[in-house]
């Protein structure tokens, strides 16, 4: 899940109530939203504007101001939180122009309304931060409102516990950051029932020893790991954010492993150069440091990686963490190719240039006319921008195969905007719920529950200018992850085609994300997502409609096996499908 994600929801859940003179909170909201870009305009991004353009700009934003007070809208606004916020966010645009114009008084008495509402401690952290208003945080009043917004915000957010990295942190930062892990869990994590044998405060005093004896901070950072990975999800982790520690566990050289069946096969190589040596897809790695892979992955990985299902955690320890370790540390690799011959190399683990990255969007059109599109991530909009300028190439095509076997998830906002194309009707995206803590409840003995929350009453918007009728296949694997199962849910719901392959990681959420002593972050899932019927996929993965599940001599041969069945499925007959990662002669 993604930052874009919750805005999203906040817009789509807009209650189109109707006032008289026919206006929705939709309407209003993007009138609103529109003025506010349309006086940033004027402003063209400079840290200095022209006075004309600032005053330009001003007056935009006063009129935003009159229109969102006008009765028709403030009746809109009682149903609607998010044009109901509006008025925060244009105070606030207005106040920085008025700092900026050197009104400081006007800008002091603009603020307090946003200074005074929910999103308090959220504004004065903008505002302590910002160099425009350098002269407004002087006003009495001002200052006094960013103390207490300050005070709010250290409650969660305090820099205290983040501690710089050093080698070895002290013994008391590494309990505060055991505890701190340990208390945004027990308050904040949306799956305890999913690991009902473990007693989370039994677990916390059996590692307080462990974390006392590290003797460094990597250690300290390997303990977490272990720690976090007893919660067995994989939107909830432990990670080095802090450079120098980030080189210290979590560098690795450009080769992309993958667990077929029972062996480690090379998936990808991301250096030309270093496929050139002979290191090239579909070898298979037998050991590493001279000792064999799963031994190695079982004693060295597997126990630091978090992960909801046993394919989320096959992926997380082969593919992306079995090579990690120190930048300075090369990794000495043990290959076998296809006629069962050895070969050992030592990569460095850094050191490499103009790696190839996998684009988010790659497009291709198959033997009987079926467009083959992979989305291969959904981290930006590329993969979105790519579907919409080739959409008119897919519409002439008798099927359509869109493959998310690669995509590791990001703003499900993407996903869905390509399904659109897809119907002409609006999409359930899901149901959704977090836990609701009530100090008072307790005190008379209730437990915590659940509440629902972002429920999206409207649906996902189809396209509305473009639609795709023909026949369309999803294939799904165990790298499919976060936002790309969030598309896999919606295409299941719609009944639009099958999903085909493997099922997926299973896990997505809105992850809450902290800082711990020593250059570390963590984060704990906060959301459970569901079917739009409640159905909880998270800890099984989205099942496929059809299992085909790779195996070794196919992928050694090049054969693609899930796309053939795809293509079968849609009444395509052809020869077996290459794989474009097929092992080179």
């Amino acid at each position: 899940m993604n930052k874009l994600l919750i805005a999203l929801f906040l817009f789509l859940d807009l209650r189109i109530a109707t006032a008289q003179s026919g206006l929705t909170a939709t309407q209003a909201y993007d009138y609103l939203q529109g003025e506010r870009a349309r006086a940033r305009v004027p402003q063209n991004g400079m840290d200095k504007p022209p006075v004309d353009s600032l005053k330009k700009a001003e007056q935009i934003l006063l009129d935003a101001l009159t229109y969102y007070h006008r009765p028709d809208v403030q009746d809109l606004a009682k149903g609607s939180s998010s044009l109901f916020y509006r008025k925060s966010d244009i105070s606030f645009d207005l106040a920085r122009i008025q700092a900026k114009l050197g009104n400081n008084e006007a800008a002091a008495k603009t603020l307090i309304y946003p200074l005074t509402g929910k999103f308090a401690s959220a504004y004065a952290g903008y505002i302590t931060e910002m160099n425009e208003f350098e002269e407004v945080r002087k006003d009495p009043s001002i200052k006094s409102m960013l103390a207490k917004g300050q005070a709010a915000a250290r409650l969660f957010n305090s820099t205290a516990l983040k501690t710089p990295y050093k080698a070895n942190i002290s013994e008391d930062e590494k309990v505060a950051g055991l505890s701190k892990l340990w208390s945004e869990a027990k308050y904040n994590f949306a799956y305890f029932d999913h690991i009902p044998d473990i007693d989370w405060d039994k677990l916390y005093l059996e590692y307080l020893p462990k974390i006392r004896a590290t003797r460094s901070t990597v250690d300290y950072l390997h303990v977490l790991e272990s720690f976090c990975a007893q919660l067995h999800d994989g939107h909830t982790d432990v990670w080095a954010s802090d450079p120098i520690l980030a080189d210290s566990v979590a560098r690795r050289p450009p080769i992309r492993p993958m667990l077929v069946e029972d062996k480690v096969l090379v998936l990808d190589v991301t250096q030309d150069s270093l496929e050139k040596t002979g290191i090239r897809p579909m070898l298979e790695i037998i050991r590493i440091d001279g000792t064999p892979v799963r031994e190695y992955a079982d004693r060295y990985v597997r126990p630091y990686q978090s992960g909801s299902t046993p394919q989320n955690i096959d992926v997380g320890t082969y593919s992306y963490r079995l090579l990690r370790g120190p930048k300075d540390k090369p990794v000495t690799l043990e290959f076998r190719d296809q006629s069962g011959q050895t070969f050992s190399r030592q990569l460095p683990r850094s050191g490499y240039t103009k790696l190839k990255s996998l684009p988010a969007f790659t497009f291709r059109i198959l033997p009987g006319n079926v467009a083959y599109v992979q989305l291969n991530n959904f981290e930006n909009d590329k993969a979105l921008k790519g579907f919409e300028a080739a959409f008119d190439s897919i519409a002439v095509t008798n099927a359509l195969i869109l493959d998310i076997r690669q995509n590791g998830g990001g703003d499900s906002g993407y996903g869905w905007a390509i399904l659109g194309f897809l119907t002409d009707k609006p999409m359930q995206t899901g149901s959704y719920s977090s836990r609701l803590y009530s100090p008072l409840r307790r005190a008379r003995g209730e437990t915590v529950v659940f509440e629902p929350v972002e429920t999206n009453e409207h649906g996902w918007p189809a396209n509305g200018k473009k639609l795709y009728k023909k026949p369309v296949v999803v294939l799904t694997s165990g790298q499919t992850f976060s936002a790309a199962e969030d598309f896999a849910v919606v295409f299941d719901v719609m009944k639009r085609g099958a999903i085909i392959g493997e099922p997926t990681g299973g896990s997505t959420g809105q992850p809450l994300a902290f800082s711990l002593p020593g250059g570390v972050m963590a984060r704990v899932c906060t959301k459970r997502d569901m079917y739009p019927d409640g159905t909880e996929w998270n800890a099984k993965g989205i099942q496929p409609t059809v299992l085909v599940r790779p195996r070794v001599a196919d992928w050694q041969a090049g054969r693609d096996t899930v796309l053939e069945a795809a293509l079968a499925h849609l009444g395509v007959q052809k020869d077996p499908v290459k794989n474009k990662k097929k092992a080179k002669k």
